[in-house]
């Protein structure tokens, strides 16, 4: 871990001079005060439009997410939408 000073902050030192950290305490806790300071707030969840993981900027579209139903028109149907399409133009 590069950002000791933060988790010396966070939590204090022992006897022994290391960071005493709290008996139960997941990565997720550790990370956002490892990296929680360059984005604003250690403590509470990212949110808002400024975080890195905010869906305003992944704008893109996924084919994955549409795939079961690309394949799943019978070919009837597909005949009356080509033949509907035709007759529009």
């Amino acid at each position: 871990m590069r950002k000791f000073k933060r988790f010396k902050k966070a939590f204090g030192k022992d006897k022994m001079g290391s960071i005493s950290f709290p008996t139960k305490m997941s990565n997720v806790q550790l990370s956002r005060i490892k990296n929680g300071e360059d984005r604003g707030c250690s403590r509470c969840f990212p949110h808002g439009w400024e975080t890195s993981n905010s869906t305003d900027k992944n704008n893109q579209r996924n084919w994955k997410k549409f795939r079961k139903t690309q394949w799943k028109i019978d070919d009837k149907k597909l005949e009356v939408l080509y033949i509907n399409k035709k007759t529009k133009y």
